[in-house]
């Protein structure tokens, strides 16, 4: 089994919002504010995606964005980790935007990443791993 290099101080990690936009949500500003904080007192640099901080209406509405951001972080070959912002099991939206994707499938198989996700994020991308 193969196992992605330790993360080191100036890697680049990626904030994905899976399955809520609540992180871009006023009442959560303060939790954001701690996990940058500890990220860089790790000596990571915290990458949000284009989409992980448009709120919980944009994001209920255009599951597909969610899906883009996902994508982008395993494509970017700068991205050493992931983490996902807040579990819930609105993710299964996301699938249809992530089946078809034969790219995401290639990239998926072959990069070696750190993944931090909640249980059902976790499954879902599981599936695409071989």
């Amino acid at each position: 089994m193969q196992k992605p290099n330790p993360l080191k101080r100036g890697d680049k990690v990626a904030i994905v919002s899976l399955s809520s936009g609540m992180l871009g949500e006023k009442s959560c500003s303060h939790n954001l504010e701690i996990g940058i904080r500890r990220l860089k007192e790790f000596g990571l640099e915290p990458v949000f995606m284009p989409n992980a901080l448009k709120g919980l209406d944009y994001l209920n509405r255009y599951p597909q964005k969610r899906a883009e951001d996902l994508k982008a972080a395993f494509l970017d070959p700068s991205i050493q980790a992931i983490i996902c912002a807040i579990g819930g099991n609105d993710t299964y939206r996301l699938l249809p935007y992530l089946m078809e994707d034969e790219t995401l499938f290639n990239v998926l198989n072959r990069t070696l990443n750190y993944l931090l996700a909640f249980r059902i994020q976790r499954l879902i991308i599981l599936c695409f791993i071989n």
